[in-house]
């Protein structure tokens, strides 16, 4: 099992979002951004806000990718693992009021945002879904892929 490396952490924590990939049962692909909540040692957790396709997936086949790339240096990673969905129970409530306080300081930052560079914004984070899933993806693989297109497995 890999550990995720200290610098695709470094980007993870940077992300608002990152893609999640999955397939159902007949292959079918599907991919779609998620909120980004936390890496921890073996772990990413995401927050799936819309409890839709990317869930029936999941509960079929939990094999999933996550991927997200830094615009600094133009490399990418893909995290390939398996997830666990957490719907309730005590470590989805530690989640819950964390999540709160991630939406509060993710709109405060989109309306200072918006101040300071007079870009209007429809919409703000507090106005998210309140049902939601958090997805547990253990991390097997750390593929990174390279500006010029090269690919290789990282350790940690």
């Amino acid at each position: 099992m890999a550990k995720i490396t200290e610098k695709a952490h470094q980007l993870l924590e940077k992300r608002e979002f990152v893609s999640i990939a999955t397939v159902d049962r007949d292959g079918n692909p599907n991919s779609v951004p998620k909120f980004f909540f936390r890496a921890k040692g073996d772990f990413i957790y995401l927050i799936d806000y819309v409890v839709g396709k990317t869930v029936e997936n999941l509960k079929e086949n939990p094999r999933c990718s996550v991927s997200f790339m830094d615009l600094d240096s133009l490399e990418a990673y893909r995290l390939n693992g398996t997830a666990a969905l957490i719907e309730k129970g005590r470590l989805f409530n530690a989640f819950l009021k964390e999540w709160d306080r991630k939406l509060m300081e993710l709109s405060v930052n989109r309306v200072v945002e918006a101040v300071r560079t007079g870009k209007k914004r429809g919409t703000y984070e507090l106005d998210m879904a309140r049902k939601f899933i958090v997805l547990k993806i253990k991390v097997e693989t750390v593929i990174k892929v390279g500006r010029r297109g090269d690919i290789w497995e990282e350790t940690g």
